[in-house]
């Protein structure tokens, strides 16, 4: 009789480090290779013939459970294989981590069939094996689809419960897909400074202030039939009514004086008299871009106008990060101060200045500090 390897395991005992090598998408060939130059396995005795075995053994049973990987909420259901509930929870979250260097690569591109293909690029550029790349990027729209699928419910929450995600991976998932949804344009050379951490960064702010059910003041709450990458719509439409802050002369130059008396006290008086001399000409270009964004265009140029009309014009004044900071927070300390608002039956605007603000404040300043 012919020697054969017989390999029985209840529950199944699941070699982490070979799953790895599978996510990372190495063939079972390469894997064994890897493991037999690791040389782990070789001192306790074991030979090639068995670590290519084993090897070829895992890769069986990861394939076998990868469509249960793609639908969570079975993988538990399923009675193939016993695999205990801490091992599920590590197989699901490992299998949706990502590259950051891939998913930049894919923000700002249709989720499509064509775009699946022409993945061979992004193996290229970032060095990620395209059998990985190809999982990230089936991950994305499964993900994607969900949440297209799921009326009511935050995208965080909702991510968590149907994909099993700890906390930190689905909020970047939920960024993720908000950007997606609203096709935000990243790919611009102009953009390519912003990492993939800087662009989920602000995408997190935006879902968290500027979306439907945002609790925050001023939010209006999410209707049944929304997903939650939606933007509050009636939050859009009233950012056309901070025009004021840059069209009425009395307004204006209230709360230029009380920035200006601001930033003196905490910087000083040359950064004080610049913000004096540019104070229209900044502030009109921001509330600008707000009142652009109840149009979808607008949003999705979003990075490249903050790009564009705030953070390169504050370089030429040679502000500094610390200055752009204390410029932004100044403007939403003094908005409540403004006397003028009062007088014309104005201060409904300030929740949605300081909503709007708040989050440019925190986006532009994350994306001058990367320039």
């Amino acid at each position: 009789m012919e020697d054969i390897n017989v390999f029985i395991m209840d529950p199944t005992q699941v070699d982490l480090e070979v799953y790895d090598l599978w996510l990372q998408g190495l063939s079972e060939i390469e894997a064994s290779n890897h493991r037999i130059t690791d040389g782990s396995l070789v001192k306790y005795g074991a030979t090639h013939t068995i670590i290519t075995s084993d090897t070829r053994d895992h890769y069986r049973l990861f394939n076998m459970l990868e469509h249960f990987l793609q639908n969570p909420l079975v993988l538990g259901k399923q009675l193939l294989v016993q695999i205990p509930p801490n091992i599920q929870e590590t197989l699901i979250e490992r299998y949706y981590q990502f590259d950051k260097e891939v998913i930049r690569e894919l923000l700002g591109k249709k989720l499509t069939g064509r775009q699946r293909k022409d993945l061979d690029d992004v193996s290229d550029k970032t060095g990620v094996t395209l059998k990985s790349c190809r999982r990230q990027f089936d991950n994305i729209k499964n993900v994607f689809r969900t949440i297209e699928e799921t009326e009511g419910g935050g995208l965080v929450e909702t991510i968590k419960k149907n994909f099993l995600l700890p906390e930190p991976l689905a909020r970047d998932f939920a960024s993720i897909v908000f950007l997606a949804t609203h096709r935000f344009e990243t790919s611009k050379r102009r953009l390519s400074y912003l990492t993939f951490d800087d662009i989920a960064y602000c995408a997190e702010l935006m879902i968290n202030n500027w979306t439907v059910g945002s609790d925050v003041e001023g939010g209006t709450g999410q209707d049944m039939g929304e997903t939650g990458a939606e933007f509050d719509r009636t939050f859009l439409q009233d950012l056309r009514d901070l025009r004021v802050f840059v069209t009425d002369r009395e307004i204006v130059e209230e709360h230029k004086k009380l920035v200006c008396t601001e930033v003196q006290k905490n910087g000083s008086s040359a950064f004080a008299k610049s913000v004096d001399t540019n104070f229209k000409v900044i502030c009109r270009a921001l509330l600008n871009i707000g009142a652009g964004l109840i149009h979808s265009k607008e949003i999705k140029d979003l990075f490249s106008d903050f790009t564009e009309k705030i953070i390169e014009a504050c370089k030429q004044l040679e502000w500094s990060t610390d200055a752009v900071h204390m410029f932004f927070t100044s403007l939403v300390s003094t908005c409540s101060q403004v006397e003028s608002l009062s007088r014309s039956n104005l201060e409904r605007l300030v929740p949605i200045y300081t909503r709007f603000i708040t989050v440019c404040h925190q986006c532009i300043t994350r994306m001058y500090q990367s320039s």
